[in-house]
């Protein structure tokens, strides 16, 4: 059996590289696939249309990592993160202050998993971080959005710069001001719900100090928190003491984005609804910016009419990264399929992931391009004869502000190097 397979892998590499377009998509995911599947097959590239589209209605609330600071690029313009969340009780109960408590600091720690910038490192970062109590709390149960916006109520908690330096775990310390003690000292709240009603919550952002950066917040963590430094002295003993306040983790938060594009990605700013022909260059942007949204409708239907029993063995989506593009790159990129309603879900080959490997749409150095195994997708798509699209999107574009340029869907515009699908199939 063994040797059968070995024979009919040797028969399909064959084929594969008298028909396929260039040699090198010829082997590309090959390596991904069961030989024995590929036996007979014929091997063909699909190309469609492509089209950069505004990320709309992008869900940021309650998300185990958020972005906070700001970043300006030239070809896709000027981009802010920013942070809103509750502040509450570690332990579900009241907070009580009394008059034998006396707060010396109160700090907000936040623990940093990466930092995206322009500026050159020195192992160091400077952060001038602004950090403002709010006027309304957060709902518990409701859904936030990366357009919705909280106001604040004037009161500064912090405004200056915190030395971060570099390291595997960061964590950025920021000793708020006395304008916190009101709400805390001599204070007693018998519930959570009356601290939080007090409390409101707090806005945090990085001001743009002449260097653009953007920082991951890990609010998961057991280090991004608030802490009240005390001493208790009742007449009778003195002890130091601290006491953390929920922040981020087990408490409603959710990230703000604010998008000011350059170029022709300008169109967004004013009409969200409009998209960008793809012919030459495709955009992928993340915090709620672009995404691409792909058709092979076409191809589809012609290949239907001659193959009209075609089995699908095997189907790669190729995304070859622009000469244009920054030299940092998302760790993947995703697909997802629409429904008739314009809904989406992530493709049925997303489920194969840990078991073939395939579908890890990360950045391939030796092609250039940004590879998913989308098999199980195009025959679905091929059974129905018709395309919907789909959509591609920046994995993690939630919490990470890298972006990327793809080449568009025309040979003639990208130098016979354009978006498209190598399949392998029999009949």
């Amino acid at each position: 059996m063994r040797k059968f397979f070995f024979i009919a892998f040797l028969c399909a590499l064959v084929s594969v590289s008298f028909v396929s377009c260039t040699e090198d998509e010829s082997s590309l995911g090959l390596d991904l696939q069961d030989p024995s599947t590929l036996f007979d097959g014929k091997a063909d590239t699909a190309y469609g249309v492509a089209y950069t589209v505004f990320d709309d209605s992008l869900l940021t609330s309650g998300l185990s990592s958020c972005l906070v600071g700001c970043y300006s690029d030239n070809l896709f313009g000027h981009s802010e993160a920013i942070i809103y969340t509750q502040v509450s009780s570690s332990n579900g109960e009241g907070v009580e202050f009394d008059e034998y408590c006396f707060i010396d600091s109160v700090v907000l720690s936040l623990s940093v998993t990466a930092l995206y910038g322009q500026s050159e490192s020195k192992g160091y970062r400077d952060l001038h971080f602004e950090v403002y109590q709010l006027a309304e709390g957060l709902m518990k149960d409701s859904a936030y959005y990366a357009d919705d916006e909280l106001t604040i109520n004037g009161i500064c908690l912090f405004n200056d710069v915190v030395r971060l330096v570099e390291a595997d775990t960061m964590v950025a310390n920021i000793k708020l001001n006395s304008n916190i003690l009101s709400l805390l000292s001599n204070r007693t709240y018998a519930t959570v719900d009356d601290f939080e009603e007090a409390m409101k919550g707090i806005r945090i952002r990085l001001v743009n100090d002449g260097s653009p950066l953007m920082a991951t917040v890990n609010m998961a963590a057991s280090s991004t928190k608030l802490t009240a430094f005390y001493t208790y002295n009742n007449g009778n003993d003195s002890i130091y003491r601290s006491y953390d306040f929920s922040v981020g983790s087990n408490v409603a938060h959710f990230n703000r984005y604010i998008n000011n594009y350059n170029n022709e990605l300008s169109v967004f700013n004013t009409n969200r609804n409009d998209s960008i022909d793809g012919v030459r260059y495709l955009y992928l942007c993340p915090m709620g910016g672009t995404n691409i949204k792909v058709n092979f409708d076409t191809y589809v239907k012609q290949f239907k009419q001659l193959h009209p029993y075609a089995v699908i063995h095997y189907a790669e989506l190729l995304m070859p990264v622009a000469d244009i593009a920054s030299e940092k790159k998302p760790d993947m990129i995703a697909a997802l399929k629409y429904y008739n309603d314009g809904t989406t879900v992530s493709i049925p080959d997303l489920y194969d992931a840990f078991t073939y490997h395939g579908y890890d749409g990360a950045y391939d150095e030796t092609s250039g391009c940004f590879r998913i195994r989308i098999t199980q997708h195009f025959q679905k798509i091929m059974n129905s004869g018709f395309d919907l699209g789909t959509l591609l999107v920046i994995n993690g574009r939630r919490s990470s502000a890298a972006h990327t340029v793809i080449n568009g869907y025309s040979n003639a515009a990208t130098g016979d190097n354009p978006l498209r699908v190598v399949l392998v199939y029999s009949e």
